[in-house]
C-alpha cells in the first residue's frame, strides 16, 4: 500500500506525496509553537508539519484525521497528527520527527471540518502550493468550500487575512479590540453570493504580527495596504468598534478606496478604557483553566483562545489592546464628518459603548447616513446574527450599481 497505487482514489501514489511533502517542508511551514520549542532544521525536516501534512494527505486520499497527545514524561508538548485512510490503514508521515523520546498517547479519530482551515492556513496552502509544484499538477480539494487565508508583507509586518471568496463585490470587514477576522463568517454567509467579504486580523491581533505601534495612523495604512494589496479600489468597508472607526478614518483617509461605510457600535466619541484586561490569565495548562480564569469575558473571547507553547493563552497581548485603545481614544467628528458616501451606523439598543443620543446625533450631522438600531450588546454581528445580516443586506442593496 506504501508504495502502490490506491485504486480507484487517485493515480498519485502515496511514495510521490511523501516524497513532494518531505521536499515541502521548511522553516515557514513550521509550526510556530515547535519552533519555540526547538529551531526547524533540514536535519529534522517533519518538525513543527504534522497538522498541514495530514490535511494535505487527506486532500488527496481522504479519510479521517488522527489526533494524539504528545508527552515527554509527565510534561505534555502538545498534539500530534496523522491520517487513517477509508479502508482503515493509519498513515502517519511525521512520526519521526519525535527524536527526544516523546510519547504519543490518546488516539482518537477527528472527521475532518467543512472547508479550508482557519489555523495554520497560510502554511497549509504554502505546502499544498509545493506539493503541487512537485507533482506538476493540482491536487484534489479542499473537499469543501470555505475562507481562504492568505497573508502578505505591510511594509515591514505581516498581515494575515481571511477572503471568503465568490463572484460577488468586495466588502473589506475590520473588527474591534480582540477579535479577528473570522468574526465575520456569518456575515459573510449572509451576504453571499452578491458580495465577496475580505476580513483583515488587524496589526497585534489573530494572525498578524504585532509592529508595537498601534497608532490610528498605523491601522488605517494597514487597510489601505491590504486594498492596494489585492487591487481594490471603491469598496464597502465595514467595521466594529475599532474596525468602525478605522473604517471611517480610513474613508477620510483615502476617499478613492471607500464606496460606501458601515459602523456598527461605535461613535465619533470614544472615551472607553481596556486596562480590565491585564488582570487576564497569560497562560494556563489547559483551556478549562483559562476560561475559568476569564471569567465571565470567557463568553466574548472563544475566537481568540490558543495553545500555545508554554500553555493556554489569547491570540493577542492585553497590553497591546490597552495600549490602542489609548490612542483611539478622543474626538473624531472631523473624520465622521470628512465624507459624504452612503453610511450604515448600527448601533446596539443595550450597548454600553455607544448611546442612542450619540448615534442619532452622528446619523443627523453626516448626511446619508441611515441609523438602524438592533436589539443587542457592543458585539451586534455576534448577539444578532441575523438581525444584523439582514441589516446590512438591506443597505447593500440601496447601494447604486
Amino acid at each position: 500500500m506504501g508504495t502502490g497505487m490506491l485504486a480507484g482514489m487517485t493515480s498519485i501514489t502515496l511514495t510521490d506525496i511523501e516524497a513532494a511533502l518531505h521536499a515541502g517542508w521548511a522553516a515557514d511551514t513550521c509550526s510556530p509553537d515547535d519552533v519555540a520549542r526547538a529551531a526547524w532544521t533540514d536535519d529534522n525536516p517533519a518538525w513543527g508539519h504534522c497538522d498541514i501534512t495530514a490535511l494535505v494527505v487527506h486532500d488527496v486520499f481522504g479519510g479521517d484525521l488522527v489526533l494524539g497527545e504528545v508527552f515527554l514524561g509527565d510534561e505534555q508538548h502538545g498534539h500530534h497528527w496523522w491520517n487513517v485512510l477509508p479502508r482503515g490503514v493509519e498513515i502517519d508521515l511525521t512520526r519521526d520527527q519525535f527524536r527526544d523520546g516523546q510519547a504519543v498517547t490518546g488516539r482518537r479519530i477527528v472527521p475532518r471540518p467543512a472547508g479550508r482551515p482557519l489555523l495554520r492556513a497560510e502554511e497549509y496552502e504554502l505546502l499544498r502550493g509545493r506539493v503541487e509544484a512537485r507533482l506538476g499538477r493540482p491536487l484534489p480539494g479542499p473537499p469543501a468550500e470555505g475562507p481562504s487565508r492568505r497573508a502578505f508583507d505591510a511594509g515591514g509586518h505581516r498581515l494575515s487575512y481571511l477572503d471568503f471568496g465568490g463572484p460577488g463585490r468586495p466588502l473589506l470587514a475590520l473588527h474591534g479590540h480582540f477579535g479577528e477576522g473570522r468574526t465575520f463568517a456569518d456575515l459573510a454567509a449572509a451576504l453571499a453570493p452578491a458580495w465577496r467579504v475580505i476580513a483583515l486580523d488587524q496589526r497585534g491581533h489573530g494572525r498578524s504580527d504585532r509592529p508595537g505601534d498601534f497608532s490610528r495612523e498605523g491601522y488605517v495604512r494597514d487597510a489601505a495596504a491590504l486594498l492596494d494589496h489585492l487591487g481594490l479600489s471603491g469598496v464597502v468597508v465595514l467595521g466594529h468598534s475599532l474596525g468602525g472607526v478605522n473604517a471611517y478614518r480610513l474613508a477620510a483617509r483615502r476617499p478613492e478606496l471607500v464606496r460606501a461605510l458601515v459602523v456598527e457600535d461605535i461613535g465619533a466619541e470614544v472615551h472607553d478604557d481596556l486596562s480590565f484586561c491585564l488582570s487576564w490569565p497569560h497562560r494556563a495548562p489547559t483551556r478549562a483553566a483559562l476560561v475559568e480564569g476569564l471569567g465571565e469575558s470567557a463568553r466574548y473571547l472563544g475566537d481568540a483562545i490558543r495553545e500555545h507553547a508554554d500553555g493556554w493563552g489569547l491570540a493577542f497581548e492585553p497590553k497591546d489592546m490597552v495600549l490602542s485603545q489609548q490612542q483611539l481614544r478622543g474626538d473624531h467628528w472631523q473624520d465622521w464628518l470628512a465624507t459624504g458616501c452612503p453610511a450604515l451606523l448600527v448601533h446596539g439598543a443595550h450597548s454600553d459603548v455607544l448611546s442612542a443620543a450619540h448615534a442619532e446625533e452622528m446619523a443627523t450631522r453626516r448626511p446619508g447616513t441611515t441609523l438602524v438600531r438592533l436589539p443587542a450588546g457592543h458585539t451586534v454581528h455576534e448577539t444578532d446574527p441575523a438581525g444584523f445580516g439582514a441589516a446590512v443586506r438591506d443597505f447593500l442593496g440601496s447601494l447604486c450599481p
